[in-house]
């Protein structure tokens, strides 16, 4: 835990605790969503672009205030890669001024992978990168 703690507060995030469940979705059932054969981008970034991190930060901001993602005061569930992704618990979160998403949630650069959903977890909100592109997928 203390290892996403400290990539969240990288990516510029204020991190206010952890929660088992948005609403009754857990991470697992989320990132399910997102990475589902049948999943489609909301948006696409290609990744060959000079400022990609900076579109894909840009996208999901708009498509997380649209989509009800992020409450009026910041604040959304994260949920990021890795061993026991599956079982970890959500956790909650407030953007600052700092926050940049794509360039620190990647395993490799260039490849951001996080989900993100509203604390009722009505609406979830993936990031993912494919062959070609980043993937903003509405789930």
């Amino acid at each position: 835990m203390a290892d996403r703690t400290a990539a969240l507060a990288a990516a510029g995030l204020e991190v206010l605790g952890t929660v088992d469940l948005a609403g009754d979705l857990a991470p697992a059932d989320a990132w399910r969503r997102v990475v589902s054969l049948t999943a489609r981008p909301a948006v696409e970034v290609a990744d060959d672009v000079v400022d990609a991190d900076a579109r894909v930060d840009a996208a999901w901001r708009d498509l997380a205030r649209r989509q009800g993602v992020r409450a009026d005061d910041g604040t959304f569930l994260i949920s990021l890669p890795g061993p026991g992704a599956f079982t970890a618990p959500w956790t909650a979160v407030r953007l600052t001024d700092q926050t940049r998403l794509a360039r620190h949630l990647a395993a490799n650069p260039g490849e951001p992978e996080f989900v993100t959903a509203s604390a009722d977890g009505t609406a979830v909100l993936g990031v993912t990168t494919e062959e070609y592109a980043v993937w903003l997928v509405v789930a």
